[in-house]
């Protein structure tokens, strides 16, 4: 493998303003666990090539990541309640149309009422009379 042709230089580390380590092509890990409590150094300062951040810039990305994240979970969960609402009547609708294709066959004076009638709420009668025929009938 070439190296990286981005032009990125190697990663420094700095705290307090005085460079603490460079890390060349690969990065050492680096573990807080064994030293036990460590509180946040807020002046750290993170460089690498020409990008600079401090912990506190970092800490405010991250809040505002997680902001941004409970927002798209909530937008997401708004949008799949009102598609499975939108699939609802669809089947709905679907199951009704099939219901008035046998009742133009099968019971045509139902029908026949369904479709001359101008009213909407007789209209509305009909066709839960016509959806409780064919779930009893013909389902």
């Amino acid at each position: 493998m070439r190296p990286d042709e981005k032009g990125t230089g190697p990663l420094t580390v700095y705290m307090d303003g005085q460079p603490v380590g460079i890390a060349g092509g690969e990065i050492p890990e680096i573990s807080l666990a064994a030293e036990g409590p460590v509180e946040a150094v807020p002046s750290a300062v993170f460089s690498g090539g020409s990008m600079t951040i401090t912990l506190e810039r970092a800490g405010e990305a991250m809040k505002s990541l997680t902001g941004a994240w409970d927002a798209i979970c909530t937008t997401l969960e708004r949008a799949g309640k009102a598609m499975a609402r939108v699939w609802a009547v669809y089947w709905g609708a679907l199951e009704f149309r099939e219901a008035m294709r046998w009742a133009s066959v099968y019971n045509r004076p139902l029908a026949y009422r369904y479709r001359h009638t101008k009213k909407k709420r007789t209209r509305k009668k009909y066709a839960k009379r016509i959806l409780a025929w064919y779930r009893e009938e013909v389902l």
